[in-house]
């Protein structure tokens, strides 16, 4: 076979999948625009008639002016605070719970012992 004949094939291959492409494209860039055109018709045709219902009924508005007299209404919310005095747990477990609290060394209060001491006394 002809060098020049396989050449002039595979060219015409070329154009004619190129011409085919370019047809498609074209074929869908028409088809968005006749989709979009109708898009923008039923918009201005949902606008046209929301503007003509609002129009409407703003003439039917009637502003009325009424004095309202009630009593006050007063409501308690209690919510209960629980600090820290409320505990009744010992210095242990103070020390313990605190070792557990990455990074924390116990330091005593200034003019204080490390733990207080315990009541021996009952």
């Amino acid at each position: 076979m002809n060098p020049w004949t396989i050449l002039a094939a595979l060219l015409l291959v070329g154009a004619l999948t190129g011409g085919a492409y370019r047809q498609g494209r074209a074929d869908g860039e028409a088809k968005i625009e006749a989709q979009q055109a109708r898009e923008d018709a039923i918009a201005a045709k949902a606008s046209d008639a929301a503007a003509s219902a609002i129009a409407a009924a703003i003439p039917k508005i009637t502003v009325k002016h009424q004095t309202i007299r009630q009593e006050l209404e007063k409501e308690i919310h209690e919510n209960p605070i629980y600090l820290r005095t409320d505990c009744d747990s010992g210095p242990d477990s103070l020390l313990l719970y605190n070792s557990t609290i990455p990074g924390y060394t116990a330091q005593p209060a200034p003019g204080a012992s490390a733990v207080p001491p315990t009541n021996t006394s009952n």
